[in-house]
């Protein structure tokens, strides 16, 4: 899909699955089941979803998230029902005549393990080492120490060794609030979810944009207001935060990247009684 200079398109790092009342928070499960229906241990069925941007007039390759990453143990595996089958960052790269060496830049919506897991590789000799060598790597500087010293409530989204290696290199950009990136990507920043959620928002040449909505508005279940995931550190924020994200887009037409839903990758909106909701769905 083209948007302004942007080439964009979606990339699944891997499916996996979550424990639904987590996901959908304090919506009672019979209503959200019938949306979504559980397996026989709670769990729903998401996506790790990641955006490719290509600039081809500024030679500029941006990384939207990195997904879940290759060293998780077993245990987390199995939790999760890790399944990468016909997905993968290399797969959905080569897709696109794309490798790793030719992402100029990362940018990092915030530093959760299923988002910033893939930041690192280990060599032949098991070292840690950035797994996009080349790229800038851009994050919300109040992110960046949320991270290093999160809440006990969501402490357990974090996991250091993703993050250490890019805080011993050189290649990592920490941004301060709202501002053009780049020319035609724009960064929105959140603070529901977590401290310094950034969300690209890419404008096109006729007034419209996509915005990636990331753990804002993870699925399009999540459309409605307050349908917010139990993750959220300001779950009251975050039903603001997701109301403005919505207007805008029904404003201009705009499209919604949902960062897990493994039924659709997007959508437009519509008005239904007063309200932004879901439309049609956009394939990226």
């Amino acid at each position: 899909m083209r948007v302004g200079r942007y080439e964009i398109a979606s990339l699944v790092d891997a499916r996996y699955a979550v424990d639904g009342g987590a996901l959908f928070g304090v919506v009672p499960r019979p209503l959200w089941e019938r949306q979504l229906a559980p397996d026989a241990r709670h769990r729903v069925p998401l996506v790790s979803r990641c955006l490719v941007a290509v600039d081809r007039g500024a030679g500029r390759v941006v990384l939207v998230d990195v997904g879940l990453g290759d060293r998780w143990d077993a245990r987390r595996l199995e939790r999760h029902a890790v399944d990468r089958a016909g997905a993968g960052l290399d797969a959905g790269l080569a897709r696109l005549g794309l490798a790793r060496g030719d992402v100029t830049d990362v940018l990092l919506t915030h530093l959760h393990l299923d988002h910033a897991g893939g930041l690192v590789r280990l060599d032949a000799g098991g070292a840690p080492r950035l797994a996009f060598p080349r790229a800038v790597h851009h994050l919300q500087r109040r992110a960046w120490h949320w991270a290093h010293s999160p809440s006990e409530k969501d402490a357990r989204g974090f996991l250091p060794e993703d993050f250490e290696p890019l805080e011993r290199s050189e290649q990592l950009h920490l941004v301060e609030g709202e501002l053009q990136l780049f020319p035609g990507l724009d960064l929105v920043v959140s603070e529901g979810h977590t401290a310094g959620l950034q969300l690209p928002r890419f404008e096109g040449d006729d007034g419209s944009h996509l915005v990636f909505a990331g753990d804002l508005i993870p699925t399009h279940l999540h459309l409605r207001p307050a349908w917010i995931s139990a993750w959220d550190v300001q779950p009251l924020l975050s039903l603001e935060e997701k109301r403005v994200l919505m207007a805008e887009a029904l404003e201009d037409d705009g499209v919604v990247v949902f960062g897990h839903d493994a039924q659709m990758a997007a959508c437009r909106l519509q008005e239904a009684d007063g309200l932004p909701a879901f439309r049609e769905s956009v394939e990226l």
